[in-house]
């Protein structure tokens, strides 16, 4: 029995990713891998980098898999599951993760859901904000290519969605990539999961919970409930020091994670992106790759396009 990846969610980042590890682990016969973001076809071979040694945060996935025997490890728990699967959105950018996928795994289906690129960007910059982590203290110093916003590969370069996905239609064959829009699957996401479920070929009939909305972005209200739940929680920190199984049983733990989501959701404040700041990265940053984007996948991505 085959027991290693036959889908991935190659991103984009902060465009519905995490949810959609979540809807389809809740699938009976859907095997999700236990680390999400393995990032392992991104980074095979590498060493990773303290975070001490990194100022700047060009590398910072420190859970990342970056050996080809710890990767087939995480399958081990695969059973009588149709469907099994990872999802790392650093596959979508890297300059290596294509022609990996290939070479090990030339049928794998691909999932990408992509964001206007603008706001995905947005939406990184509060997610980071959130840990305490900004590229810089103003979003607008994104338009300076001369920034950190620029050299690292998760913040403007991401957002170039045609540049990286036409690596994978030079790859594969056009019916092993599905292209999800996050309009949609915010507008409609049983459809748009139900349509997933099908593609990767278990029962599309199959409802999971979309109560609870995960990896909300936006800014602290209170920093010791953050501290206790946060991304960085005490209460990890310290289940890991006591037994690193009971950390495990923490967050797997699917009624007590989104009872956390719930709490965290509460403790942030979302503040809009200017429209000026928004206008400005659609007209000199991703209106050319919008456009092209547009003939790649056949997607009508005009209201991306609108200045506001």
């Amino acid at each position: 029995m085959n027991k290693l990846p036959n889908f991935m969610i190659i991103g984009a980042g902060k465009s519905g990713t995490t949810a959609l590890y979540e809807y389809l682990a809740e699938h009976p016969d859907v095997y999700m891998s236990p680390v999400k973001e393995t990032n392992f076809f991104a980074l095979e071979g590498e060493k990773m980098v303290d975070p001490k040694d990194d100022p700047e945060q060009m590398f910072h996935y420190p859970w990342s898999v970056t050996n080809w025997e710890d990767y087939v490890k995480l399958f081990d728990g695969v059973e009588t599951e149709k469907a099994i699967g990872e999802v790392s959105p650093m596959y979508l950018y890297s300059e290596e993760a294509a022609f990996r996928i290939k070479e090990r795994f030339p049928d794998m289906k691909l999932i990408v859901i992509l964001r206007n690129p603008v706001d995905r960007l947005y939406s990184r910059f509060m997610h980071l904000a959130r840990e305490n982590r900004k590229p810089t203290n103003r979003f607008e110093d994104a338009l300076d290519r001369e920034t950190i916003w620029w050299r690292r590969n998760d913040l403007v370069k991401e957002g170039f969605y045609h540049n990286h996905l036409q690596k994978y239609y030079g790859l594969f064959d056009k019916d092993q990539i599905k292209v999800i829009l996050y309009d949609d699957f915010k507008s409609d996401p049983l459809k748009e999961v139900q349509n997933i479920y099908e593609f990767i070929g278990v029962n599309g009939w199959h409802e999971p919970d979309f109560n609870t909305e995960y990896n909300v972005s936006g800014l602290i209200k209170n920093p010791v409930i953050d501290r206790l739940i946060g991304q960085k929680s005490v209460i990890k920190e310290l289940a890991a020091m006591v037994n690193p199984k009971l950390k495990e049983a923490i967050t797997s733990n699917q009624q007590l994670k989104k009872w956390i989501n719930q709490i965290r959701k509460k403790n942030l404040v979302k503040v809009p992106i200017p429209s000026n700041i928004r206008n400005a990265m659609i007209e000199s940053v991703y209106g050319p790759d919008i456009q092209q984007l547009q003939r790649l996948i056949n997607r009508d991505l005009s209201n991306w396009l609108k200045l506001r």
